[in-house]
């Protein structure tokens, strides 16, 4: 078995995970397999939680504070979804071709979901605050709600509202130019892993601090448990983390 530590950047967030794995990096093993070790409850909470993560870090990587969250309807239009869709792409295309006059790209994340009774689809977009004016000017309706990116820099609560599906309505679109995190994976010490099964905390990186740790993450019934921990600039501990 082999044990791994990944370092994960994504904006200001650095995440260090420790795992046990019987691959071994760079080994070609005919594609990914579901873990069969965890039950179906099991697997759908480790998706989950993988869906917000991987989200989250999408967001950190691309956008801050000053930043918005956008809400985009239709007022009192009852639209089937490809109708509403048509709409959204052709908004979309404008502001591409807005941001690519002021020399710049057009990032989002965005998706569309209906309303409780069927009715009112709508569209919620992240986008830089340089879209703002584009956003009032290309909508052709009165349905805009501005929202700024909180200060925190982890944006947790908003990764799990855009990536919860509870009807199977939503529909989660992002721009091709988006960052992505730097992941990097290397084989992990002996002595680290041993340290880690005492229950020692592993350094903080200079000018970071703890922001989250369990030693449950991503629990396998086979290999065992896995380390992670979270950390966020100094800067960031005056904020409400959430």
């Amino acid at each position: 078995m082999f044990t791994y530590k990944r370092t994960i950047k994504s904006g200001p967030l650095t995440e260090i995970e420790y795992y046990r794995s019987f691959r071994k990096i760079g080994k070609n093993y005919g594609g990914r397999k579901i873990n069969q070790s965890l039950t179906p409850e099991k697997q759908k909470r480790a998706n989950r939680m993988r869906a917000i993560k991987n989200m989250q870090r999408l967001i950190l990587c691309n956008f801050t504070s000053g930043d918005y969250f956008v809400r985009l309807s239709v007022p009192r239009a009852e639209l089937t979804e490809d109708k509403f869709e048509k709409i959204a792409s052709k908004w979309k295309r404008k502001m591409r071709d807005a941001f690519r006059k002021i020399g710049k790209k057009f990032k989002y994340i965005s998706f569309t979901e209906c309303g409780k009774l069927g009715k009112n689809w709508h569209m919620h977009i992240i986008v830089e605050r340089e879209a703002l004016e584009f956003v009032e000017k290309y909508w052709e309706y009165d349905g805009i709600n501005f929202t700024a990116l909180y200060q925190s820099g982890y944006y947790e609560k908003l990764a799990e509202y855009i990536t919860k599906d509870v009807a199977g309505e939503k529909r989660i679109r992002t721009a091709r130019c988006l960052k992505k995190p730097d992941v990097t994976v290397k084989e992990a010490g002996r002595r680290e892993i041993k340290k880690l099964e005492r229950g020692e905390m592993i350094k903080i990186p200079d000018g970071y601090f703890l922001l989250k740790d369990d030693d449950n993450y991503n629990y396998n019934d086979i290999t065992g448990a896995s380390w992670y921990f979270a950390f966020l600039p100094l800067a960031y501990e005056k904020f409400d983390i959430s």
